[in-house]
């Protein structure tokens, strides 16, 4: 059996078309109720998110979306009015909310979810800290969560429709598993949970002391490095195409400042680099990082802000530097703990889940494996971590049909004993 789908490209065209138009109907949306730029910017900024968080998300998934998301908006929305009057304030809530959204992956797939939830509208203020509309009065402090249920709503018809469509494969029901599976003590969600409030709180401090009016995109690099990483080599990796992305990005939206476009060119210039942030996420995190870094660019000219080129870069490296601090030094997670984890996943899946949760468990360790690529090009005789050994010949395990399930099963055995691991999966894939 195959370990990816056949059409990758073709998936990921799909994930970018549906990205833009999400983010296009609800920012149209949000312009039609309060044409302000703080509440167009986070329903765009929550489209986006929304749309890759949901893209897997069964029906019990969504719902549970639909229910947490107002609340969650409203709660970003008030730290982000806090951030703005009292910001040491808003500061510390902002910490405690990037803490329990990786904190609360220890009580399993639900809240697993959650956590991944609360994380979005949090990003998004940072970009749009004071999204309540003018003219609205006492009804306009809700405003926030009624753009998030608009956010929800398209992103969601959207992606029912292209799986009506068999644009994309089915929604693959939420695995069970917690950190009770774990011996790692502090946990893994734990360990994280420290390691991103540490990194966000410091960038705050350095925000605020050094850097003034300009303290965001400090944040918004720790947080984008940091959340959801996969180890100590995951968060190095992310960090370097960071910063690499975001240079180029910024040294382009300069280009485009430098020319008079009309607010319309703009717009267009924005989905253009959206589009092909989502496209190319897939082949590498930098050219995420390039485009992601572009848009935004774009984004804060056309809505009266502006940037230094020299500025810019000094604050995401500086984040990315704070990010890889907290990782490597601050209870590390070593990436190989979290590899072994992931083809746990994926031999039991190859042994007792249908193709859905196979693809499902491939696609996380592919995610895990990612700092890997390079070495994964260095021929086999070459030295290099044994880690890279065990996703070379789990990928030709899955290259062709099931292997016998004596041998799954002596493979998953083999994850709890890292020496023999590599004999277990060379025998795996003949």
């Amino acid at each position: 059996m195959a370990s990816r789908p056949p059409s990758r490209w073709r998936r990921a065209l799909v994930e970018a078309l549906l990205t833009v138009a999400a983010v296009a109907a609800t920012a149209g949306t949000a312009w039609l109720l309060a044409p302000e730029p703080g509440p167009v910017t986070l329903a765009g900024m929550l489209a986006m998110t929304l749309s890759r968080s949901q893209l897997e998300r069964d029906v019990r998934g969504r719902v549970e979306a639909a229910i947490a998301l107002p609340v969650i908006g409203l709660a970003a929305a008030g730290t982000g009015a806090l951030l703005v009057g009292v910001p040491w304030a808003g500061a510390a809530v902002y910490v405690l909310a990037m803490f329990a959204s990786v904190w609360v992956r220890r009580f399993g797939a639900r809240w697993r979810r959650i956590g991944a939830l609360l994380a979005l509208p949090f990003i998004a203020v940072l970009i749009a800290p004071a999204p309540h509309p003018s003219g609205w009065g006492a009804v306009g402090a809700v405003f926030p969560a009624i753009i998030a249920l608009v956010a929800f709503g398209w992103v969601t018809v959207l992606q029912l429709l292209a799986r009506g469509l068999r644009m994309l494969p089915p929604a693959v029901p939420p695995t069970s598993d917690a950190d009770r599976a774990s011996t790692l003590r502090p946990s893994a969600s734990t360990r994280l949970a420290i390691q991103l409030a540490a990194s966000v709180a410091v960038a705050f401090v350095v925000g605020f002391t050094v850097f003034a009016d300009r303290w965001a995109w400090i944040v918004l690099t720790v947080v984008v490095v940091a959340l959801g990483n996969a180890g100590r080599a995951d968060v190095l990796a992310k960090g370097v195409q960071r910063v690499a992305g975001a240079a180029v990005g910024t040294v382009l939206a300069v280009g485009c400042a430098g020319i008079a476009i009309s607010p319309g060119a703009g717009v267009a210039v924005l989905a253009v680099a959206l589009f092909l942030a989502v496209l190319l996420r897939p082949v590498a995190y930098l050219w995420w990082a390039l485009f992601f870094t572009l848009a935004l660019a774009v984004l804060q000219q056309l809505t009266g802000g502006g940037f230094v080129l020299g500025e810019r870069l000094e604050e995401i490296a500086l984040g990315t530097v704070l990010a890889l601090a907290a990782a490597w030094f601050l209870l590390p997670v070593r990436t190989e703990l979290v590899l072994r984890r992931r083809l746990g996943e994926v031999l039991a899946a190859l042994q007792e889940g249908s193709d859905a949760e196979l693809a499902a468990a491939v696609a996380r360790l592919d995610k895990a494996a990612a700092p890997y690529g390079p070495l994964l090009r260095i021929r086999p005789g070459a030295r290099r971590p044994r880690a890279a050994g065990w996703i070379a010949a789990t990928r030709r395990a899955l290259a062709g049909p099931r292997p016998p399930a004596a041998r799954v099963g002596a493979a998953r055995r083999a994850v709890r004993e890292p020496d023999a691991l590599q004999a277990a999966l060379d025998a795996l894939a003949g």
